[in-house]
């Protein structure tokens, strides 16, 4: 209280001395004394990398009545804050403030150059920097700027001119389509879009590129959405139509036609470097070359594509008659460009997903060496890197943890290293066993006349749910009395991955962990046998499949390649199963002492059998002691 009254006093006497001698023009001093407070406080949170925090400071500061006496100083320190914050808008629009409030200052044409270099405007960001310099030549900071960029730029150019000399038939294609996103705001200067061949295309990189640096942007004024297509004339069609799509990637597939169709359309330059045919898709390839599936489930999946894709159009045309202005062929195309190339995005807290002229040149790569965004505040798609770059380098994208099937049957390739690899193995609960009712009544089966059969398909780590749900089906499937009463049900959902011969089955097994050594040994046994059966359907062995490939009888890329390594990939995992029981039921019969040994080495191990000793052999030998 003393302290508080004492302050006040002294305020007051102070204000009573010089009241006389202040001016309403003195009068200020005290708020610049505040501005510059603040300033030195946002100063202080820069320092300690606290950028919102300083963001805050500054801000303050410009706020002030009457203003700052220094304001673009200020502008430039918050700048400097949204580059580090990566808000480049933010950071450009502070360095064109500072840059008005004190153009002689070099300064602000630095903070200018950094922020139009961060957006991807080099030639904009060059323009700055010389400005600076030809206010204070001496300044080092602005002619490394300078010479750096300049440097990169002409490195830039030369790499672009070499790669330019690689033979494309398509080369005034491509040309027109960037040319037509560089004007709609596009910008990814220090990429090339490189053509191989027909259907296979990629990005490089034209200089060296950090990491975590944005390398795309894309608006979204030229993103071709599924809202936009919703809202197309034939968008429109097929929602009033009231049918029911079996894939909402039909609505862009439908509006993609279109566009093909319309020789004025905005979309033309895009459309004219797509694939004129996906001769790489499985559901195009010849009898030969399937021959080269055959003991493949991709076989099965492909049919399943080939048929949904015709019902999809006949389904459509018969609730909208004039789609029939698109031929059945037309339609597989487009939906191909639409799977192989959409990317999903969420743009002002809205789900959605579209197709990105450019960035979808991209191919895959594992582990991912980009990520991707829609920016909000940017109002477009971003690409930004996860690693460092050399000019030359191709840039890749990543679509994901997938079974090569999906990337063969959607995609049309297969990665040589997979370890998402699955197989599809066909398990069952026979007539012969003695609880086959129970067990029935139990799953809501129908027809207790027949062996009850579930399909699971099955990568090899044991910890993936799918992998889960056909162990806890089989130690089901071998439970025996009491040992049936340690499970639960809950009903099925569109989500479960795996097929039964029952038409009216509904219930799935809730997740349960190993029972007891017996029944886990059956477990192992089963899958051992249904990955012998599934391997007797293949003409070639692994060993076989392994020499052509090492061979290099095929080219890289081609169709029979792609379709060896995706069975030689199955055939992989089938042995897997085989080994696991092998190495499992050995492990079972040696004494505690020595299993505990062996699993030691394990238990830092990534490799999948390593995993299933660590989380279920171990566990349930102690368990069982």
């Amino acid at each position: 209280g003393t302290a508080r009254n004492t302050s006040v006093n002294f305020a007051g006497m102070s204000g009573r001395n010089k009241r006389k001698k202040h001016t309403r023009k003195n009068k200020p001093k005290k708020d610049n004394l505040v501005d510059s407070t603040l300033k030195k406080r946002g100063n202080e949170a820069f320092g300690h990398q606290e950028y919102e925090k300083a963001v805050d400071f500054y801000t303050q500061a410009l706020e002030q009545h009457p203003p700052p006496e220094d304001p673009h100083t200020i502008y430039s320190n918050r700048s400097a804050c949204y580059v580090q914050l990566r808000n480049y808008l933010l950071a450009d629009s502070d360095a064109k403030k500072c840059i008005e409030l004190q153009s002689s200052w070099p300064k602000g044409y630095y903070r200018q150059g950094i922020a139009l270099e961060r957006l991807l405007k080099y030639d904009e960001a060059l323009e700055s920097y010389q400005k600076g310099v030809d206010i204070q030549s001496d300044d080092p900071i602005l002619q490394k700027a300078l010479s750096s960029l300049s440097k990169m730029m002409d490195e830039m150019k030369s790499t672009q001119k070499q790669m330019s000399e690689v033979k494309n038939p398509e080369k005034d294609k491509f040309d027109i389509m960037i040319d037509w996103l560089l004007k709609g705001g596009s910008r990814f200067p220090k990429l090339h879009l490189q053509y191989y061949s027909e259907d296979f295309r990629g990005v490089h990189a034209l200089t060296k590129i950090p990491n975590v640096e944005v390398i795309l942007y894309v608006p979204l004024s030229h993103i071709m959405t599924s809202d936009v297509a919703k809202a197309s004339e034939v968008g429109k069609k097929i929602i009033d139509s009231g049918v029911e799509l079996r894939s909402k990637h039909s609505y862009l597939a439908s509006y993609l036609l279109q566009e093909k169709h319309n020789p004025n359309s905005f979309w033309k330059p895009y459309i004219e470097i797509l694939p004129k045919d996906y001769r790489n898709m499985p559901i195009f390839f010849d009898d030969e070359e399937r021959e080269y599936l055959k003991g493949s489930f991709s076989l099965a999946k492909i049919e399943d594509r080939i048929q949904s894709l015709r019902r999809e159009y006949e389904n459509i045309c018969r609730l909208v008659p004039d789609f029939r202005r698109f031929t059945h062929e037309e339609f597989i195309w487009a939906r191909l460009v639409v799977i192989t190339r959409i990317f999903g995005l969420v743009i002002d807290g809205t789900k959605t997903d579209g197709l990105v002229p450019m960035a979808d040149m991209l191919n895959h790569k594992r582990p991912r060496e980009t990520k991707w965004t829609f920016s909000d505040s940017e109002n477009g798609f971003i690409i930004t890197t996860l690693k460092g770059m050399q000019g030359g380098d191709e840039v890749y994208d990543s679509y994901g943890r997938k079974c090569n099937s999906r990337f063969f049957v959607n995609y049309g390739f297969s990665l040589d290293e997979n370890e998402d690899n699955e197989v599809v193995l066909q398990t069952e609960i026979p007539l012969s066993d003695p609880h086959f009712q129970m067990k029935a009544r139990f799953l809501g089966i129908d027809d207790e006349s027949i062996d009850y059969h579930r399909e699971f398909q099955i990568p090899m780590t044991y910890k993936e749910k799918k992998t889960k749900e056909c162990f806890t089906f089989l130690r089901f499937a071998h439970a025996r009395d009491r040992e049936l009463l340690l499970f639960s049900t809950s009903p099925l959902s569109g989500d479960d991955d795996y097929k039964t011969n029952n038409k009216h089955d509904d219930q799935k097994l809730d997740e349960r962990e190993p029972l007891s050594i017996k029944n886990e040994l059956l477990v192992l046994r089963s899958l051992r046998d249904s990955a012998n059966d599934v391997l007797d359907g293949f003409d070639t062995t692994l060993e076989e499949d392994l020499r052509i490939l090492a061979d290099g009888v095929y080219p890289m890329y081609s169709n029979v390649r792609n379709a060896i390594v995706m069975r030689r990939g199955e055939k992989q995992v089938l042995h897997y199963y085989i080994d696991l029981y092998e190495r499992c039921a050995r492990l079972f019969e040696i004494p505690w002492k020595d299993l505990k040994r062996e699993a030691a080495k394990c238990y830092n191990s990534t490799k999948p059998d390593d995993i299933y000793i660590t989380n279920v052999v171990v566990p349930l030998v102690k368990k069982c002691r």
